[in-house]
This record gives C-alpha cells, structure tokens and sequence, in this order.
C-alpha cells in the first residue's frame, strides 16, 4: 500500500506515541477497547493494556512496523482494521 506524505506524517506520529510506552516483552495488536476488555477478562488475563487510537487503515502498518522491527511479539487478540492499538505490559 502507497501511502502519501500526509498519511505517512500520520502513521508516524502514531508510532512515536507507542515507542514511548514499549516496555521489554510487550505485545501489541489492535482491537476495539471493549472487544479487547472482553477478550482478557475472558482468558483471565490480569494485565492492563495501554491504548492508542489510529486510522483503521494503519492499523495493521503499525502494528506489522512494530512486529518485525522492534521484534515485539504480536497478541493473540490482534485483529485487522481496528481504530485501537493496544500494548500489553509483560
């Protein structure tokens, strides 16, 4: 996908706000806040994650940008398309 410099400005500015929060050993994924609430409860995953909105079209650029370059390990609860980026704290 051809991005233009406007919605490379943007990506960008998105994943400057998540490098601020990576801690070692996070994972990252997008899904909706209250899917994502749903889906830890569920599994009874007791760790709070960190929310980040986007464009739903750069949400996978970004979480695909963090998961081959700064090796984190992708959630089991990512999906594509979503409006939210979360981080999961080791």
């Amino acid at each position: 996908m051809e991005l233009s410099a406007q919605q490379v400005k943007e990506v960008n500015s998105v994943i400057e706000k998540i490098e601020k929060a990576i801690t070692p050993g996070a994972e990252i994924g997008a899904q909706s806040r209250p899917t994502l609430t749903q889906l830890l409860k569920a599994n009874k995953v007791e760790k709070k994650p960190k929310f980040f909105e986007c464009k739903r079209e750069y949400s996978n650029i970004i979480v695909s940008h963090f998961v081959t370059e700064k090796s984190l390990k992708r959630s089991r609860f990512d999906s594509k398309g979503q409006a939210t980026i979360f981080l999961i704290p080791n």
